[in-house]
């Protein structure tokens, strides 16, 4: 049960850090000349796979949510309270996740949503993400020249550019609930800390 459940927890952080690539050369700004002046647009959505980014949001929420099972197994062997519904009712987040999963499993929801809401992914797509992360001194940037169109990039530390996934999850009125990635990470920090104090030996 130990290793299915340190196997879970290692490929829901590896699906939340494939939301991230570093590789930037599939951003091709184009440029317009025309009455003496230079238009420079980038579209960081370009080249993007609509496929590829609607399974990896839909393995992401699988490994968050999936999670809530493998938690009651090991409750259940090691005899000790289960407290995983009680994760869902009381935070958003965990609860939007939940949710989707449910949707993603059987195209609707077959209960009421634990979330109080429908929740839906609009809006799924590449964007361009530039973090100086949390480290001191750390730094990113991301420049283009309008002329000719030059790409460069620099980090620092635990600095990042990169082109990431990004969403929106809304309700069934179109009202917007979160950022998808903002509530993946803070639900699967939420389950983290509910297998810490179930007593889940994490890595």
């Amino acid at each position: 049960m130990l290793d299915v459940l340190d196997r879970k927890l290692r490929q829901m952080h590896a699906a939340i850090a494939g939301l991230g690539n570093s590789d930037l050369s599939t951003v091709q700004p184009q440029i317009t000349h025309g009455d003496g002046y230079v238009y420079t647009t980038v579209d960081f959505n370009q080249n993007s796979d609509p496929i590829a980014l609607a399974n990896a949001a839909s393995l992401l929420v699988a490994n968050i949510a999936s999670l809530k099972d493998h938690l009651k197994g090991w409750c259940k062997k090691q005899g000790v309270p289960f407290h995983g519904d009680t994760l869902i009712n009381t935070n958003k987040s965990v609860a939007l996740i939940h949710d989707l999963w449910n949707i993603d499993k059987h195209a609707e929801l077959n209960s009421s949503p634990r979330s109080g809401t429908t929740p839906k992914l609009q809006g799924i797509k590449t964007a361009l993400a530039v973090s100086a992360g949390t480290e001191a001194g750390a730094s990113a940037f991301f420049s283009m020249d309008p002329l000719t169109g030059k790409v460069t990039t620099g980090t620092s530390g635990s600095g990042t550019v990169q082109l990431v996934l990004a969403a929106q999850i809304t309700d069934e009125l179109g009202g917007n609930l979160g950022d998808f990635t903002q509530v993946c990470t803070e639900a699967a920090e939420a389950w983290s800390m509910t297998l810490r104090s179930a007593g889940v030996p994490l890595p």
